[in-house]
């Protein structure tokens, strides 16, 4: 990705930003996004060395879902107390995920976090993400369908009352 900057210096597509999102991470190691200008020296010297596109690096994982979850809510052409609905039961995750978010803010560091953070927030089973591929099929929209009560008893009014505030997570290794 080094070899074409303009990746990280072109302005006429949202994933660009993205790209430079990723870039000013490796170079800086925090949210804060570099200019188009800042991008004009290839290989450049990041907190790690040099940047390096194939260390692997979770934190452009949740900017690539960022990316995606914005694109979803600005072009979501479906009526629009649906979007307003999903906005609203996503506001705390948005809130976390948001590149752009103030410093104060914690943010997601990895997927992972944002899969744990949507098992706290009840949109996905823990039996789902261990389960076989009927389980896994199962879309995280569903949560939208408010059908009445859940297994546990609690409708989609309730799901707000079960989440937990995000604190700074710490990462934990299981010995095998």
């Amino acid at each position: 990705m080094e070899r074409d900057l303009s990746l990280f210096t072109s302005e006429h597509a949202a994933q660009c930003e993205v790209y430079r999102q990723m870039r000013s991470f490796l170079l800086r190691g925090d949210r804060v996004c570099l200019p188009p200008r800042s991008h004009r020296k290839p290989y450049e010297e990041g907190i790690d060395g040099p940047i390096d596109w194939k260390q692997h690096e979770p934190y452009t994982n949740v900017l690539w879902l960022a990316y995606t979850y914005q694109y979803m809510t600005d072009n979501f052409r479906g009526p629009k107390k649906e979007l307003n609905t999903f906005k609203r039961l996503t506001k705390e995750l948005w809130l976390y995920l948001n590149p752009k978010a103030d410093d104060s803010v914690p943010g997601f560091e990895s997927a992972s976090d944002i899969v744990r953070f949507a098992v706290e927030s009840g949109w996905i089973e823990e039996d789902q993400l261990m389960g076989g591929r009927e389980e896994a099929e199962r879309s995280i929209l569903s949560v939208l369908v408010d059908d009445g009560p859940n297994v546990d008893g609690a409708s989609i009014a309730d799901i707000s009352l079960r989440r937990t505030p995000r604190r700074s997570c710490q990462r934990i290794v299981q010995k095998a």
